[in-house]
């Protein structure tokens, strides 16, 4: 016969825990109705109730588990007493058995010995044999789900305060937390007692699971809040949103209709189909604003959804993407040494791109220069997008202006400019109701020389392959989106951007009206034929080429990208099939043409090849517009007088 595997220290300990989370919980009551007015305070519709059922619902369950939690206290506080009365027994059986095994050893020393009396009155009865019956515990609780979501809050709308939301959310974590302390000592003193007290046995312990049931569905009551609090915020802070949307913005997890729209597979036409189904129109924009920053960052990307929609998505996600990233240049600024300045480097050009896309995106104040939209903004750091000059919902014609060598985000002001100049140039002979999209929708290569170091990516096609595929989709977007109302539609492309144009031209699906090249660094050799191209019309205008150590003016860049020997077609070149034009500058009627004297599209002395005032962009404004008889043509060029001099000396006589 053994002492039995009972520590009641270890029971004791879980009888305080027991009773201290009970005490605990049932001291909440008032902190958490007071936490939960402050939520309800200014928060109507089906939103609202949703609340008050999840807090109704977490105010039965508290005092649920609070009396299960107290009686465990008392089963273990009657299974400490049930041990020690077992302790007794065998404790009184053991001594009457030293007492018995004395008599008996008496009576066998002296047999004639019949009899001898106790030296007390009274019988030594022998305690009970029957040990008494280990207690069972059981201590059950289930904590219930609360449904947040759905179920009937997708009609109509919510108002809320954000602010009273927060406040909510705060309380709710910090009475957790206090409760949480109360289950850690709970659960070590629970653990102590099983781990020492095996006489007991244990038929039920769910308790734990339901009380991290409960803490759970706390602490996503408070993330619902804040998430509900932030689809509030990024609408512009009270007033109502449609439950549809916070059915996306509050839910843990996107509801079915939203990973639909954003699978990866999708076609353009099939997500026009699946975004018009969502139901979002311009009244809505509000509520678009609600989505959750993650969402809004794939819809500002996803061709085949309502370019309204992508301007607002893309300008809350460029909003919070600038704010982290000067959050991140200046947590990086007393770390410049650690890499040599490499991350805050990254960090810093990021930023630049991220703000230079905010400028090239803002209104210009004249209502002839066209409201602005962000028509897509990538995950990349610096980020790829593009910036549409009119509303490409409704434009009449339509004009992709694509960049060449050396073009990034972080130019995305001068790049924008020159979409401008286009925009501005069509004014005055196109359609009043016209968009120009200013298009970094690719990563070009630098120009040869960057820095002293060589690199000669632009004699090459992987950029502009890629580049072409970008684009690509971009057409095929319009084209789903305006499926019933298509406008005119010209690719407007510059030095390697015509090599990326081309690359998408080639496609199967894709079309365009006119493609215009200026400066072209060549047409990939496969395509010798303007035929070759999904296009109806080719223009190509080329000033006259020129080296860079010669003092005469002209384009010195774009010749150079010819040499290549993937993409050496030059598009004005006669056999090509394109229509040349002018570039050199004229004399009008209206006074001087300026000529094209630098590779650039947008230069300092206006004679850039998209510089308002030249030959080059008033032909280009007339490609994109359906007026081709108006272009001017081009005159034979040839080597200028500093090529033929150096040509014809004799050192370079074959």
């Amino acid at each position: 016969m053994g002492d039995i595997q009972y520590d009641e220290a270890s029971a004791d300990a879980l009888v305080r825990a027991a009773d201290a989370a009970a005490e605990q919980l049932r001291g909440q009551g008032t902190g958490r109705r007071a936490a939960v007015e402050k939520g309800t305070d200014d928060f109507s519709g089906a939103y609202a109730t949703r609340f008050e059922e999840s807090a109704q619902i977490e105010a039965a369950d508290r005092p649920k588990l609070a009396t299960v939690l107290d009686d465990l206290s008392d089963q273990v506080t009657a299974a400490t007493a049930a041990a020690k009365r077992e302790r007794e027994r065998q404790e009184d059986l053991a001594a009457w058995q030293v007492r018995q095994d004395e008599r008996d050893r008496k009576a066998a020393e002296s047999p004639t010995t019949f009899f001898e009396p106790p030296p007390t009155l009274g019988f030594d009865f022998k305690p009970s044999e029957t040990p008494i019956a280990p207690p069972s515990i059981s201590a059950a609780f289930s904590a219930r789900s609360r449904t947040r979501t759905g179920s009937g809050t997708s009609g109509g709308k919510s108002s809320a305060d954000p602010d009273h939301l927060r406040s909510f959310a705060t309380d709710y974590r910090a009475l957790d937390l206090a409760t949480t302390e109360k289950q850690t000592t709970l659960r070590n003193a629970w653990n102590g007692f099983t781990g020492s007290c095996g006489w007991v046995r244990v038929s039920s312990a769910t308790f734990f699971i339901g009380f991290d049931r409960l803490l759970e569905e706390n602490g996503e009551d408070a993330a619902w809040a804040d998430r509900i609090a932030d689809a509030f915020e990024r609408a512009g802070g009270q007033g109502s949103i449609s439950n549809a949307t916070l059915d996306v913005s509050a839910a843990a997890e996107l509801p079915a209709a939203i990973t639909e729209l954003l699978d990866p597979d999708l076609t353009p036409a099939q997500v026009a189909e699946r975004w018009a189904a969502l139901g979002y129109s311009k009244a809505d924009q509000r509520d678009l604003e609600a989505l959750p920053i993650p969402v809004l960052s794939k819809i500002g990307n996803l061709e085949g959804v309502d370019y309204w929609a992508r301007d607002t998505a893309n300008r809350a996600v460029l909003d919070a993407r600038i704010t982290a990233a000067e959050q991140e240049v200046e947590s990086l600024r007393n770390t410049i040494a650690y890499d040599n300045g490499a991350s805050w480097g990254k960090a810093s050009t990021n930023l630049e791109a991220l703000q230079a896309i905010k400028t090239a995106s803002e209104f210009q104040g004249d209502s002839k220069a066209g409201e602005r939209f962000i028509v897509s903004l990538t995950d990349d750091v610096p980020p790829l997008a593009a910036v549409s000059i009119g509303d490409l919902d409704t434009a009449d014609n339509v004009t992709w202006a694509v960049p060449g060598m050396g073009s990034d985000t972080t130019g995305m002001v001068g790049w924008t400019d020159s979409a401008q100049n286009i925009y501005d140039q069509q004014k005055d002979i196109g359609p009043d109701d016209r968009a120009v999209i200013s298009w970094m929708g690719y990563d070009t290569p630098p120009q040869p020389v960057i820095s002293g170091e060589l690199d000669f990516g632009v004699l090459g096609s992987e950029y502009a392959q890629k580049g072409g595929d970008n684009l690509a989709d971009s057409i095929r977007g319009l084209d789903a989106v305006r499926s019933g109302d298509v406008p005119t539609t010209n690719i407007v492309a510059h030095s390697y951007g015509t090599t990326a144009s081309a690359y998408a031209l080639t496609q199967s699906d894709v079309h365009v009206n006119t493609l215009t090249t200026v400066g072209s660094a060549g047409l990939p050799n496969e395509i010798d034929q303007a035929t070759d191209l999904h296009v109806d019309d080719v223009y190509a205008g080329q000033a006259q080429d020129v080296w860079l150590i010669e003092p005469e003016k002209g384009d010195q860049w774009a010749w150079t990208g010819r040499l290549s020997p993937e993409h050496s077609q030059n598009p004005i070149d006669p056999d090509f099939g394109a229509t040349p034009f002018g570039t050199d500058g004229i004399v009008t009627d209206g006074g001087d043409v300026n000529p094209v004297e630098d590779h650039g599209t947008h230069t300092g002395n206006d004679r850039g090849y998209l510089d308002l005032g030249t030959e080059s962009l008033r032909n280009v404004g007339y490609a994109t517009t359906g007026h081709a008889d108006d272009i001017t043509a081009d005159p034979p060029k040839g080597p200028t007088q500093y090529q033929r001099s150096i040509l014809e000396t004799p050192q370079w006589t074959l």
